[in-house]
């Protein structure tokens, strides 16, 4: 199972503190304003990159081409800070403690960058900034719908394009949706079945790069493909 990265933080009751004294509130006011502060739940921080992994046996060729995993739009009703959870009766729950590290959009194309240079082999060009003619796989990333079911699975949405720069190749506009299975209650469950949910399709990306038919099998379904003009 994943390692999820999660910290929890209190309000800075100091600064409060100070700033409820600013306004000369009574002792006794000031000590019950204090404690409901106090007692507030601690925030958690998730993240959907998960440890780096580990090295194969035998060494990979490096890629001769980067990648270039473009910022990723989010529907939405998923684009929160907080974790948006779906629960049996079809409600949606917002869990105002357990937040995302970074904006949902920047935790998926993170997560996608780091699949993709493990599979293939490739830098991202956020690391390595290309010269004009450098060979580049461009990735885009629309995701419809990004769930989290309480108890049952995460599941991703999401219409992406590859397409190559300065190099041959055929550049594919697809639909795909990857669905994870969870099979115990709590949020570490939900994070992680998403996590290897982007993993599995940064596979069905990395096979398209690769020239071969993205399969559908296992985590990924695939709606279809269709080539991109030149």
């Amino acid at each position: 199972m994943n390692r999820l990265r999660s910290r929890s933080v209190r309000p800075a009751v100091a600064a409060k503190r100070a700033r409820l004294r600013a306004l000369g509130l009574p002792a006794l006011a000031l000590a019950a304003l204090l404690a409901g502060c106090a007692s507030s739940p601690p925030v958690h921080y998730y993240t959907l990159q998960g440890p780096s992994p580990q090295a194969p046996a035998v060494p990979r060729a490096a890629a001769p081409f980067l990648i270039d995993v473009q910022g990723v739009n989010v529907a939405a009703q998923a684009d929160q800070p907080q974790l948006m959870v779906r629960t049996g009766d079809g409600s949606v729950s917002a869990l105002y403690s357990e937040r995302w590290t970074s904006p949902l959009g920047d935790e998926i194309r993170g997560a996608l960058s780091d699949a993709l240079k493990h599979d293939l082999g490739a830098l991202d060009v956020q690391v390595v900034k290309p010269g004009p003619t450098a060979p580049v796989w461009r990735v885009q990333t629309d995701v419809q719908r990004f769930d989290l079911v309480s108890g049952s699975m995460a599941q991703l949405d999401v219409t992406w394009r590859v397409r190559p720069v300065n190099l041959k190749g055929a550049g594919l506009l697809c639909r795909s949706v990857v669905t994870e299975k969870v099979s115990e209650a709590g949020v570490p469950a939900l994070i992680t079945a998403q996590q290897r949910a982007v993993v599995a399709l940064a596979g069905a990306m990395a096979s398209a790069i690769r020239g071969q038919t993205p399969d559908t099998g296992g985590a990924v379904q695939m709606l279809g493909c269709s080539p991109l003009p030149d």
